[in-house]
């Protein structure tokens, strides 16, 4: 068993995808399993895992909350947080250990994403070791954190339900010159989009919708203002708005859904309300 790296999993709905996980992690390394939909029987499946813990919220409180729940109990060097829906072997896990033990002034490494569209602004400085890039921004599907800067730092803002979390911890970071970097050589595939159960797509959907209008407000009004925040979202709820009145006119009941959500989740945004949206399941 591996005693530097704690991997965590936040589930929703996704037994069949943890299942998988952790048939490829047994007796290698400790899982730490965070169950939002409040599914007691996962515990007793995954009883026979002897490295893995699990973990059952009371409530879903979405992605961040529920990572800072399993953050709070790690014990080893470094953790794993590592999504659903992302395709990688152990050997990738074991090169990640191998570059922070090489690395040490770090507070989070993520490997390269195969199918991310990485920007000019999301780097620092290229190649600042060998495959090494510093970076303002990776992909929150995988990333590997120095348990002792992290800390520093504080775990994810659960004002976030859902989106933007990731961006606001790096934000926070670098604001107290907190190392971020991004290895070229460590490829993992992320699908995206497709953790939970296939059956509550359309109420996923529209969870997703929601907070993605909210929370841009949020990290917006955050880290700038009101008035820049306002400035925005104002095009996404402008057109949601006609994509509203467009698809009532056209009887798509579906999109109709979809773009309410998102009228909805900037119009709280705007009114400071809280993060309330939570997937209808029944």
């Amino acid at each position: 068993m591996n005693k530097d790296v704690t991997i965590i999993f936040v589930t929703y709905h996704s037994e069949k995808r943890i299942l998988k996980y952790l048939k490829q992690f047994k007796n290698i390394f400790k899982v730490i399993v965070v169950e939002n939909s409040q599914n007691y029987d996962l515990k007793k499946l995954l009883k026979k895992y002897s490295n893995t813990t699990v973990l059952v919220n009371k409530k879903n409180t979405g992605f961040g909350s529920g990572a800072n729940l399993g953050l709070k109990k790690i014990k080893t060097k470094y953790g794993l947080h590592i999504d659903l829906d992302t395709t990688f072997k152990n050997n990738s896990i074991f090169n990640l250990i191998k570059k922070a033990n090489s690395i040490k002034d770090f507070t989070i490494i993520g490997p390269k994403i195969k199918n991310f569209d990485y920007k000019k602004e999301h780097f620092i400085k290229k190649k600042i070791f060998k495959n090494c890039n510093q970076m303002n921004f990776i992909d929150g599907c995988c990333l590997f954190f120095n348990m002792k800067e992290i800390k520093k730092t504080g775990f994810f803002d659960s004002n976030f339900f859902l989106y933007f979390e990731e961006t606001d911890l790096f934000k926070r970071c670098l604001k107290y010159s907190k190392k971020i970097f991004m290895i070229d050589n460590i490829e993992i595939y992320h699908e995206g989009g497709s953790s939970s159960n296939a059956k509550l797509n359309l109420e996923i959907e529209l969870n997703r919708n929601w907070h993605y209008m909210w929370s841009k407000f949020y990290y917006f009004k955050k880290h700038y203002n009101y008035l820049y925040a306002f400035i925005k979202i104002f095009g996404h709820i402008f057109s949601a708005g006609l994509k509203i009145l467009f698809y009532s006119l056209n009887r798509n009941k579906k999109k109709k859904l979809i773009y309410i959500a998102r009228f909805s989740g900037c119009l709280n945004g705007i009114l400071l309300n809280k993060s309330w949206y939570r997937p209808k399941l029944n």
